[in-house]
């Protein structure tokens, strides 16, 4: 066997080492992304919540405005219910 296919124990160590690094910059992106997933699910609650309260204010709001408009407006009056008799001219 050739020098050049030999693989020493430092190789060995090297790779492994490179491996435990590799596997702790993933165990910590895991851990930071677990964190945004948190915050994420925190905003999408508080959004949510905030929605929930806007709908209720709007089906309050479309429940008490015809009655505000029916008590508020002018009350439209045509006059008697017969008919007025026509005007004579008079020379």
């Amino acid at each position: 066997m050739p020098d050049e296919e030999r693989v020493s124990h430092g190789d060995i160590l090297r790779a492994i080492g490179r491996l435990e690094g590799r596997l702790d910059d993933i165990h910590q992106t895991m851990g930071n992304n677990r964190g945004d997933i948190g915050e994420a699910f925190k905003r999408i609650g508080v959004a949510e919540q905030r929605i929930a309260q806007g709908v209720i204010i709007a089906a309050a709001i479309s429940l008490i405005m015809p009655i505000l408009v029916a008590v508020l407006s002018p009350r439209i009056e045509f006059g008697p219910n017969h008919p007025t008799p026509p005007q004579r001219h008079t020379p």
